[in-house]
């Protein structure tokens, strides 16, 4: 699959992945700080933003995504950042192709397998929930962003959740809103996306930094132990209140965060 992409700056190449729900422009701030130094491509992942649908959405899918990403770009070998679902992501590419990851930065998310228990969804998107709505929710007939903003307040009085779904809505070729996102694949795919990745030994020695907002509900104490006892070269970083969404929430101290890592010697 050809991915759409944006492109910034020069020097050794960046490649960053969003997350569930995300977009390549989420990171455009980031990228911009970070194009000062380096070569910065943003990705959307299938079935989001304008990048292509497709029925399969698995991080195997998502691998081949990445690899054929880097034959078109003639890039021999990467620095990545993966966030969520993104980084996720990252981790299977790193275990299926650890020649081409010259190190990597997987945001608060970790190799184990998402459980989306009770308290997890106290303070954690629904995924589950917000594609229900979506799919059965014909935004065709909508005649502006107002009226889709006041037809979802009956389901959401989340703030974030209707900015996060008039993100991911645009004017189909009928000039109709329709979705940016594929959420009948994604959302017979949540397995997939919660799944546990499994580090291969040639992945476990990359140079890689975990970075956790320490408010963000997908931060756990067993992730420490679970990183440290599964990666030969990682650091972790806690970034002091900020939750699930670093990048945009705290996005000096992240971006502060990734350039001296990437700038330290192995």
């Amino acid at each position: 699959m050809n991915l759409f992409y944006r492109e910034y700056g020069n020097g050794k190449p960046i490649i960053i992945a969003h997350g569930l729900f995300g977009m390549s422009d989420n990171w455009l701030r980031v990228a911009k700080l970070l194009s000062k130094t380096y070569k910065v491509y943003l990705l959307d992942m299938r079935n989001h933003g304008q990048s292509p649908n497709s029925k399969e959405h698995t991080y195997n899918a998502m691998s081949l995504d990445f690899i054929k990403f880097l034959k078109k770009k003639e890039i021999k070998k990467a620095i990545f950042i993966g966030h969520s679902m993104g980084g996720k992501a990252v981790l299977q590419f790193s275990t299926k192709f650890p020649e081409k990851v010259e190190q990597m930065i997987i945001v608060d998310i970790s190799t184990k397998k998402n459980k989306h228990d009770t308290i997890f969804l106290k303070y954690a998107l629904n995924h589950q929930e917000i594609l229900k709505i979506i799919i059965n929710s014909n935004i065709s007939t909508l005649k502006n962003r107002k009226e889709i903003n006041n037809y979802f307040l009956k389901f959401f009085n989340d703030t974030f959740v209707l900015q996060l779904l008039q993100k991911n809505i645009c004017r189909n070729e009928q000039k109709q809103f329709s979705w940016k996102i594929n959420p009948n694949i994604l959302f017979s795919n949540l397995h997939e996306i919660s799944k546990e990745i499994i580090i291969s030994e040639k992945a476990k020695q990359i140079k890689s930094l975990f970075i956790f907002g320490s408010k963000s509900p997908y931060f756990r104490k067993e992730d420490k132990e679970l990183i440290y006892s599964t990666f030969y070269n990682a650091k972790i970083k806690i970034i002091k209140d900020a939750g699930h969404l670093i990048h945009i929430e705290k996005e000096k101290e992240f971006v502060q965060t990734v350039m001296k890592f990437i700038k330290t010697p192995t």
